[in-house]
């Protein structure tokens, strides 16, 4: 509704312009004595002689295509001689003098008209000198060229206080208008191309070329000396208005879906052709040829029209309704000029409604801009609901995806417990109960072996279970279960044993499998100790050593005072070697140092990066772990 209350208003903007001076007690002086002075080779011997003419004189409709000079002589009454009087002309060119009471009051331009010389758009102002006559004699001579729309229009004769108003009220619609509009044309275009550089669609390349060619079109109205020199002064602006009229047109057909019709394409081509045909009306020129293109624009106009308002009538979008109510008010403009034009006697001072009519396009534009942009970003919002709904959705299915990952890894981990546990019960105990299988069987096989071998198997049964309670990594809590399962087999063995544990940090890496690899290296150490060492003292120290670098580990010494062995000799190497082996499963190193009356066995085992110690106090005394289950 917006767009719809802007024509509105501009519309009785519009209707509020126009003979305003006919309401003001001034004299409007609409005949004239003429003396025409023709230039060329048809211009008659003899100078045709003074007779009346009716203002307004637009030379190119009255002579065509003929250069030459208009004197106008007429009088003006003065009511008051005591009050200042003025003239007021809304539109006299291309060259002029202004002769009052046979004095010249003012010139403008060259006698015939140079090539920069073009005053016919502009309202001009002359203040009289003062006089005690009654009636004044005013000559306006005019010098004019062919199809530079030159003439005079009405003249309007009263006193300065009377005539200034209207002249600034003319100036302002005439050349203050004009500036505004080429001003704002050229803005819109620009930025309409802007756009279809970003986007590449057809309708904003139509408008930006068809505004920017109507700001270059409004803007000869600016000027009294043309950028240009004639005829290209006139070349350019008339090119400019014959190809904006089709691109416009072209750009309401795109907007309502009818850009690749017939009539589009034919208007694309009256567009293309623009240039040929004003440079040919206005150098050759030729009669024809304008009012023959004319009438090929109208057509293709009216076409467009009808095709625009049956689409904004039928389509329930509110753009193509806007753009019609545009379209609408163009044509009923362009009527009234054209009727104007051909009716009225200020038709060569009126000014043109379509100038400011053709805001309507405008606003069509940035309607439809505007809408684009809320589709658009509703269309973006929708597409960001759509994405989060599928990023939650695939989310959750992730989220489902790593939970039975989370339970296949808890699946394969106890699996791979239970075949470690099985491994570990299928080549320790169970090779063991089968070697006592086969003794107690022996004829004469003592009790005692028998007894000690089963003993072995039980305390290493239960270390495999004491491994399976949580005390990964926690390795002073495994050496106090290998103490509490040895110890009373230490004590049997007549062997005193020294605890020397401090705090250990947790070896964050480890598993149970590594805590029973521990146990189980330590149970073959103190085993081998009971069996062979024949000692009476033996210690056990684990301590954290600080190394270069921030590196730490820990080190585990078991020492006795037995008689020592060959650790190269050859019933000392497999025992040797299961230990070493269990060392780099553990991925430390292992070293003896072995003499009569002496022996150490060191494991060394680096501490993981940033190890969260745990100040865990040494087991008592024969104490029993708080994870041994199994007695």
């Amino acid at each position: 509704m917006l767009g719809l209350r802007l024509l509105a208003l501009l519309v009785l903007v519009l209707l509020g312009t126009g003979w305003s001076f006919r309401a003001q007690a001034v004299t409007l002086v609409e005949q004239a004595q003429l003396t025409l002075t023709l230039h060329g080779p048809h211009s008659p011997a003899q100078p045709p002689e003074p007779h009346a003419v009716q203002l307004p004189y637009n030379w190119d409709q009255r002579q065509g295509a003929v250069d030459g000079e208009a004197a106008f002589s007429f009088d003006v009454p003065v009511a008051d001689t005591n009050v200042p009087q003025a003239l007021f002309v809304p539109r006299i060119g291309n060259s002029f003098r202004v002769l009052v009471d046979g004095h010249e009051l003012a010139r403008f331009g060259t006698f015939p008209p140079g090539p920069y010389d073009d005053a016919s758009f502009t309202p001009q102002y002359f203040a009289l000198p003062a006089s005690s006559a009654a009636v004044r004699r005013v000559e306006i001579v005019v010098a004019a060229q062919a199809a530079r729309q030159g003439g005079l229009s009405p003249v309007v004769a009263g006193t300065e206080a009377e005539l200034q108003p209207m002249y600034e009220n003319a100036l302002f619609w005439q050349i203050s208008g004009g500036r505004f509009i080429a001003i704002v044309s050229g803005v819109l275009g620009a930025l309409s191309l802007l756009v279809w550089l970003r986007q590449r669609e057809s309708l904003y390349l139509y408008y930006g070329m068809g505004e920017l060619f109507w700001s270059v079109q409004t803007a000869r109205v600016l000027f009294t000396h043309a950028p240009l020199p004639w005829p290209w002064w006139g070349v350019v602006p008339l090119a400019a208005f014959q190809a904006a009229v089709p691109l416009l047109c072209r750009f309401a057909l795109s907007v309502v879906g009818k850009g690749d019709t017939r009539l589009a394409r034919f208007l694309g081509l009256l567009a293309l052709f623009a240039p040929v045909t004003a440079t040919l009306g206005i150098t050759v020129p030729l009669l024809w040829l304008m009012p023959a293109w004319n009438l090929l624009c109208f057509t293709a106009g009216l076409g467009m029209v009808v095709m625009v308002v049956r689409v904004a009538v039928r389509s329930s979008v509110l753009e193509h309704r806007v753009l019609g109510v545009a379209v609408v008010l163009v044509v009923l403009s362009a009527a009234r000029d054209n009727w104007v034009m051909r009716t009225s006697p200020d038709a060569y001072a009126v000014v043109p409604w379509i100038r400011f009519a053709w805001v309507g396009f405008a606003i069509s534009l940035a309607w439809v801009i505007a809408e684009r942009m809320r589709k658009d970003v509703r269309a973006v919002a929708q597409m960001n609901a759509s994405l989060e709904a599928e990023l939650a959705e695939r989310n959750a299915a992730l989220e489902a995806v790593f939970a039975r990952e989370r339970e296949g890894e808890k699946a394969r981990g106890a699996l791979e417990e239970r075949q470690r546990l099985t491994q570990d019960l299928h080549d320790g105990l169970g090779g063991q109960l089968v070697g006592l299988l086969q003794m107690a069987q022996q004829p004469g096989t003592a009790m005692n072996d028998v007894a000690l071998h089963l003993r072995d198997a039980v305390d290493q049964l239960k270390l495999t279970v004491d491994a399976m309670h949580g005390c990964e990594g926690d390795v002073a809590s495994a050496l106090g279960s290998v103490r509490y399962r040895l110890g009373p087999r230490l004590q049997a063995a007549g062997i005193d044993l020294r605890w020397d544990v401090g705090s250990l940090p947790t070896m964050t890496s480890w598993t149970a499998r590594e805590s029973h690899q521990l146990q189980m290296l330590l149970f073959e150490a103190f085993g081998n100790l009971v069996a062979h060492a024949h000692a009476t003292q033996a210690s056990l120290s684990a301590r954290l050593v600080e190394g270069a670098a921030e590196e730490r580990a820990i080190d585990i010494e078991l020492s006795d005072n037995g008689r020592g062995f060959d650790a190269q000799a050859a019933f000392a190497g497999k025992g040797l070697a299961n230990m070493r082996t269990r060392a780099v499963a553990l991925g430390g190193t292992f070293t003896v140092r072995s003499q009569p009356g002496e022996t150490s066995l060191l494991l060394h085992l680096p501490v993981p990066a940033a190890p969260t110690v745990r100040n865990e106090p040494a087991a008592p005394e024969l104490g029993r772990p708080a994870n041994a289950t199994l007695r």
